[in-house]
């Protein structure tokens, strides 16, 4: 990276903890640009400057560069997998152990939508029997902001275009314009801030979605972060990339069902 470009990123940590090192370097300057514009910097270096006398603009280019674009049930056939395969199974699996526990984290769940999707999922699948078990799904972002708007579950008509009819009959309400979540679908997801990065795996999970989120990163902290991920989940837990991402390392992780990117956990000894 060019030596204007490090100096503004080692500033931005040395305020706000966030190492972007090993993100992509397209993706840096193309955010990084988004944040020249709008302070009017001609250059990293007066993009420097500007952060040193406005102390808020490091949260603001943090929340540039972690916004991630998202659509309820996106890529649609992922979903379709999701429903009549993997979360009946999944389901069997739990009640057969006679559990009733299952636990879901979504990474990177921008606004929401993916949660909520797998929310509305776990309602059709289960409805009245809803009760038998207990449905966790954590759904985490490193965009504290974003997270706010998450929580609230309230979308616009066009953020709603990939919801049929009947799911918006079911499982929303309208409101000003408006779609909002019923309660009975938000009260199945818990949102976090979370920094895959950096923090600490949130505990052990049967079934993870990272969808979108290693095409930022460099070769070397995918592979971290694939460890990471991979002692996040249980035994035979499955783990559903984004459709342009496939895990390196076959140690970690086997091909379950290659054309929906989604890989079971491999046991090993060591990593």
């Amino acid at each position: 990276m060019g030596n204007q470009l490090m100096k503004v990123l080692r500033e931005i940590e040395s305020k706000t903890d966030f190492d972007a090192r090993f993100y992509r370097k397209s993706t840096l300057e193309r955010r990084l640009n988004i944040r020249l514009k709008a302070t009017d910097s001609k250059t990293y270096k007066n993009y420097l400057e500007y952060l040193k006398k406005d102390a808020s603009e490091y949260l603001r280019f943090l929340e540039t560069l972690t916004i991630n674009i998202s659509d309820f049930f996106r890529d649609k056939h992922i979903f379709q997998t999701l429903k009549r395969k993997i979360l009946p199974e999944l389901l069997a699996t739990i009640k057969a152990k006679k559990q009733k526990r299952i636990r879901i984290w979504s990474i990177g769940c921008a606004k929401g939508q993916e949660p909520y999707s797998l929310a509305m999922l776990s309602w059709e699948l289960l409805n009245s029997h809803l009760q038998e078990f207990q449905i966790s799904i954590l759904a985490t972002d490193l965009n504290k902001t974003i997270l706010t708007k998450a929580k609230q579950g309230i979308y616009s008509q066009s953020e709603v275009k990939n919801v049929s009819q009947d799911y918006l009959h079911r499982y929303f309400q309208p409101t000003n314009g408006n779609y909002q979540l019923k309660d009975k679908v938000k009260k199945l997801v818990k949102f976090r801030q979370h920094d895959l990065i950096k923090g600490k795996p949130p505990g052990k999970f049967h079934l993870i979605l990272c969808r979108n989120l290693f095409i930022f990163f460099e070769p070397q902290l995918q592979e971290k972060m694939l460890k990471k991920l991979h002692s996040s989940l249980k035994k035979d837990g499955l783990l559903v990339l984004g459709t342009a991402e496939t895990p390196k390392d076959d140690r970690l992780f086997l091909h379950y069902l290659t054309k929906d990117h989604i890989y079971r956990r491999r046991e090993i000894n060591n990593l």
